[in-house]
């Protein structure tokens, strides 16, 4: 079979699984939508194209899987309230007979300790809900400038007695320009099914997402456009009922197209230093709330200080007044 084959064969049985999709928004394993790294989470929650050997987008987009990702690897945490945790691990590795990027990781969410009680409130010890997925991605040229990428999950979620598990694939294909100035990209998410539900069967958080970027020639900043559920129109959460009883408009035709779009931007402060902002149309819609103050929602900012072998990143986004962080380490087991 051709190394392109594999790819093929995926985006053939996407596309069929694509029509039978729920993209209403009530799907399970919504921890799959969160940020992977600081990166991402500085550059409004979501990039698919940002030029870069970044081992962090790529474990999200496996199209942006580089041949001088070899040897690297990615730890990333994400403290939350409650002792919720978010951890991701990731590594590459580049099989050069074959010419393929070979992606693997981990995204892990720990919900701390809760204790268990019957239906009287008698406490019954303690359990330790989590959620994880497991995956491997391949990524190879197909033509000059054309990247493909696939991705292969296991994800499992256990709560208490409670459990399900579910299959899915990523599809993802990058065009970068000879001048290496614009890259663009367009990926399939989530598709699969369950394998094992706690009742009844339910969708996975399936998203169509396409991706630009462009770097200036003559100065050393990158903008990102990214649009997310491009599958739905109404990419909101509305609840008529208390929408009225609070005095909210439904969204109107402009706000539901630019609930779709993040923009993202990046500064370069020589070889070591970068800037990251960016700014989530969605998220701000979600979170303002009438006759309160609602501060930065939306945006997102951070930063990354490159190393020897080692790169450390931070970002962060605003939810009200709380401002969530995002920490990120890469390190490269060959001396580049």
């Amino acid at each position: 079979m051709p190394k392109q084959g594999f790819f093929i064969i995926a985006l053939f049985f996407s596309s069929i699984h694509l029509l039978a999709q729920n993209t209403g928004g009530n799907a399970t394993y919504n921890f799959l939508t969160l940020p992977y790294s600081s990166k991402a989470s500085s550059l409004g929650g979501m990039n698919i194209s940002a030029m870069g050997n970044d081992l962090g987008l790529a474990m999200f987009n496996p199209s942006l899987l580089d041949s001088s990702m070899e040897g690297n690897l990615h730890l990333s945490i994400r403290p939350y309230y409650a002792n919720i945790q978010q951890y991701d691990f990731s590594g590459a590795n580049y099989w050069a007979k074959k010419k393929w990027v070979i992606g693997w990781g981990v995204h892990y969410m720990d919900y701390g300790v809760i204790k268990m009680t019957d239906a009287a409130g008698n406490e019954m010890g303690n359990f330790r809900p989590n959620d994880y997925m497991a995956q491997v991605s391949l990524s190879t040229y197909y033509i000059k400038n054309v990247q493909l990428g696939a991705t292969l999950k296991w994800i499992q979620s256990k709560y208490g007695m409670y459990s399900s598990n579910a299959v899915a694939i990523d599809v993802a294909l990058r065009y970068n320009s000879s001048n290496e100035l614009n890259q663009a990209s367009i990926l399939l998410s989530n598709l699969g099914g369950q394998l094992k539900s706690y009742t009844n069967k339910e969708d996975l958080p399936f998203n169509l997402i396409a991706g630009w970027s462009i770097k200036l020639e003559k100065a050393p900043i990158q903008f990102s456009l990214t649009a997310q559920r491009i599958s739905v129109w109404n990419n909101s959460y509305y609840d008529i009922n208390f929408a009225n009883q609070e005095g909210n408009k439904a969204p109107s035709s402009m706000q539901n197209l630019f609930n779709h779009l993040i923009i993202g931007a990046e500064i370069f402060m020589g070889s070591q230093v970068d800037l990251n902002f960016g700014y989530n149309f969605i998220r701000r819609f979600d979170l303002n709330v009438q006759n309160q103050q609602n501060w930065f929602n939306g945006l997102s900012a951070g930063l990354g200080l490159q190393l020897s072998r080692t790169k450390i990143q931070y970002g962060n986004a605003f939810f009200q007044r709380n401002l969530y962080h995002h920490f990120s380490v890469f390190y490269s087991l060959k001396n580049k």
